[in-house]
């Protein structure tokens, strides 16, 4: 089977290289964990709470901020490389399953305050229909990530094939007259 880096089944989003979207994905991913992060730094009251606790959520920022860049850098690695392994997209895949499973149990926890039988206070009804505006749209996001990780993975491994076997490129080549 021959390897056609412009074929149509490494398109995506109306005819942009899935190198290309992938790339962009990457970037973003680093740039909104990044903002998350700093956001959460941020607003987070630390003075409401004993040293223990102030502590775990700093860790916690830390563990946020680490493994989302460094497994949306690994995308960006993997494409850019010359191994072309996609062993390096498998970080950023179990990333975005974590982070999507945390949304849906966020959102199910929402839910479950809104429609509880006990008194529910004006504050937690107000953050409770934020968390379900905020996660389902996390949540999306998320599946078009996985989407453009499956993508990619399946271009690393045809241009790996390609490589391998020592294939010549397709050349679309204009003939002049």
């Amino acid at each position: 089977m021959e390897f056609d880096e412009n074929s149509d089944r490494f398109r995506v989003c109306g005819g942009i290289h899935i190198k290309y979207v992938a790339s962009f994905c990457a970037v973003f991913g680093i740039c909104a964990t990044l903002g998350v992060f700093c956001f959460g730094l941020y607003i987070f009251p630390w003075y409401l709470y004993e040293d223990s606790v102030n502590t775990t959520a700093k860790i916690a920022f830390c563990c946020f901020l680490i493994g989302g860049c460094s497994s949306h850098g690994l995308i960006l690695y993997s494409l850019y490389s010359t191994r072309l392994q996609t062993q390096w997209l498998m970080p950023a895949f179990a990333y975005h399953l974590f982070i999507a499973v945390l949304n849906a149990i966020t959102s199910l926890i929402a839910v479950g305050e809104l429609f509880s039988e006990g008194n529910i206070s004006h504050r937690d009804s107000v953050m409770a229909k934020i968390v379900l505006v905020v996660c389902p749209t996390i949540f999306v996001i998320q599946m078009i990530g996985f989407y453009v990780i499956i993508k990619c993975r399946t271009y690393i491994q045809c241009k790996r094939r390609h490589v391998r076997n020592g294939e010549p490129p397709v050349r679309n080549e204009m003939k002049l007259e």
